[in-house]
């Protein structure tokens, strides 16, 4: 008989356990969402609870809690986070008595005047003499107790008021900083496409561990409104060191949701705290790309670049999260060599992604300005010279790019362009081994 009571505690236990669900929505700037369901046995009618299961980096304005039986309602809620420590301890003995031990052995008893930080100050039991002691001479500090008032974890301190005793399932909701994500696309370039892998990288700062969540991550820029003491917490936790990686293989789902783009993990995910976890975003990607080599006529260099246009037919379609993209080449003897990197915006499926791989060592170009002259009423001109030089062992392309302003045009030119809807102006010019090409334009200024 009591096998079987204990049988039915355990699963009921466990059914209990198995309705509780733990989710986190996590955004790109140093913000997610937490939603928790839990029971707390409470006794009926108000009562004070404390529930520090939350993270060091919560927005305590921004919690919700919901009783989901509909038996429990909070009254009063308040954020406890003057954690316990030394100089907080020793602040709230101002005016009570102290005993301090000192490294030569002598002992001091008397009531604590002040401290600040480097020494005491104690008024001698007894005597009234006033004794100084110095912070780095104390050996031991004797304190009657822990004042009552301190937590030793960011803690919500509830007045609930409950219509009977018992268990009551409730869930949480709050908005929290702490947990962050980015995305690495690590690729292979093999002259025409490019072998694009993608990794989510999570990092949890957060100060709690969460177990068996499930995970969306949001892409897309969530507006926000700070205050002082939002940004200071924002400014003053410092990223921590310390990764593990975990090597796992679940999947992401992708959906629009709203005006952004949300993933979510098709298996229960867990976090420990400063802990770093890899997941792959989408599987590998074969996307067709071109090679080109640009030159902007103020720039420093001809920039390699390599280029696709985000759709099915090339072999991806998906909407890209913002991130880096990390591009290595096979060389002769097989290995694969690191070739460049460049960081991607937000790109949604049919727009361009365009990846800066570094500066082409061979190609050389420069810029001058030959002839300006102001032809009256509010007319100038003027004529840029663009050198390219070749020193490679094969024909390139480089193309020129020139940003015209809202009242330019260009009115001559030994090279033809287009120019497309944000008034930029390209020039493909071939250039041979060796050789070198100059391209002039002329530039209409009116006012």
């Amino acid at each position: 008989m009591f096998y079987k009571v204990s049988l039915i505690m355990v699963l009921l236990l466990l059914a209990a356990f198995a309705g509780a669900e733990d989710w986190i929505t996590i955004y790109n700037d140093d913000l997610s969402l937490v939603r928790s369901n839990f029971e707390l046995e409470l006794e009926k009618g108000r009562q004070d609870y404390n529930f520090d299961n939350i993270t060091s980096r919560i927005e305590a304005p921004s919690v919700i809690v919901h009783s989901l039986g509909g038996g429990v309602r909070v009254a009063e809620q308040n954020y406890e986070y003057d954690l316990a420590g030394k100089h907080q301890i020793i602040a709230k003995y101002i005016e009570r008595e102290v005993e301090l031990l000192t490294k030569d052995d002598s002992r001091v008893i008397g009531t604590l005047k002040f401290y600040d930080g480097s020494s005491f100050g104690i008024l001698e039991k007894g005597s009234g003499r006033l004794f100084v002691v110095a912070d780095g001479e104390t050996q031991v500090i004797k304190l009657a107790e822990l004042p009552s008032n301190f937590y030793t974890k960011p803690t919500l301190h509830w007045s609930l008021i409950a219509d009977k005793a018992g268990k009551h399932p409730l869930q949480m909701t709050y908005l929290t900083g702490g947990l962050s994500w980015n995305v690495t696309y690590n690729s292979v370039w093999d002259e025409k496409n490019l072998a694009l892998n993608s990794w989510v990288t999570i990092t949890n700062q957060s100060g709690k561990a969460f177990d068996d969540v499930t995970l969306k991550l949001i892409a897309g820029d969530v507006n926000r409104v700070y205050d002082s003491y939002n940004q200071y917490k924002r400014d003053y936790y410092p990223e921590m060191a310390g990764m593990a990686m975990d090597a796992a293989a679940p999947s992401f789902e992708e959906k629009a949701f709203h005006d952004f783009h949300m993933y979510t993990l098709d298996q229960k995910v867990s976090f420990a705290n400063n802990q770093t976890k890899q997941l792959e975003l989408y599987p590998l990607q074969n996307v067709k790309a071109n090679q080109a080599y640009e030159y902007s006529t103020w720039g420093g260099g001809v920039n390699s670049v390599i280029k696709f246009k985000n759709t099915e037919e090339n072999g991806i379609g998906k909407p890209l999260p913002k991130g880096t993209i990390k591009v290595y080449k096979k060389d002769s003897d097989g290995n694969l060599e690191f070739i460049g990197e460049d960081s991607i915006d937000h790109t949604s499926k049919n727009e361009e992604v365009k990846i800066s791989t570094g500066t082409a060592f061979d190609l050389v170009a420069s810029t001058l300005v030959r002839d300006q002259k102001d032809l009256g009423k509010r007319i100038s001109e003027r004529t840029i010279q663009i050198t390219l030089r070749n020193n490679s062992a094969e024909a390139k392309t480089i193309n020129v790019l020139h940003q015209l302003g809202g009242n330019d045009r260009i009115i001559e030119s030994n090279f033809d362009h287009t120019e497309d809807t944000n008034m930029k102006s390209t020039f493909e010019i071939p250039v041979q081994p060796d050789k070198e090409v100059i391209l002039n334009f002329t530039v209409r200024t009116e006012y």
